[in-house]
């Protein structure tokens, strides 16, 4: 994998909050969930195991996942991710509690719901949930020119 490339996608995406998910299992769904990534480009959300995506995920942990800045306006320069990958719900408290730590500096604001004490006493269901990347697509029109873009599969 190109390291160069893979640092701008990885600049790109902790510049964004927002990710579109896309699941099925019986039927196509979308969610949009705030997401944390890691250097190796795995992405990190929380959500409650009992929400229609995560049933989804539990039936087939394949999904899709989109993210572009929705401010940017029709004649900027185009810049987004296009992602295929595989989800699983995170397992171990200690690694919750590392991975809930990179979730709140990307999407801070919930800190005081979104925690351990509060998942391990039952206070919230949501789970920190791993989408590990199997194919990506990293537009990027101010790196890669006019119709520019590459792409990375694992």
């Amino acid at each position: 994998m190109d390291q160069k490339i893979k640092k701008e996608i990885v600049k790109y995406l902790k510049s964004q909050r927002l990710m579109t998910l896309a699941t099925c299992a019986d039927k196509p769904w979308v969610a949009t969930v705030y997401f944390a990534v890691d250097n190796d480009l795995n992405l990190y959300f929380v959500s409650s195991p009992k929400s229609k995506h995560c049933q989804d995920i539990e039936k087939n942990p394949k999904v899709g996942v989109n993210i572009a800045d929705s401010h940017t306006s029709n004649s900027a320069k185009k810049v987004g991710v296009q992602a295929q990958g595989i989800t699983t719900q995170v397992k171990g408290w200690e690694r919750t509690k590392v991975l809930l730590k990179m979730w709140h500096k990307a999407a801070p604001g919930m800190e005081e719901v979104v925690n351990v004490k509060n998942m391990k006493d039952k206070v919230i269901s949501s789970r920190v949930y791993k989408v590990t990347p199997v194919y990506i697509k990293f537009f990027n029109q101010m790196l890669f020119g006019e119709d520019g873009y590459r792409v990375i599969e694992f």
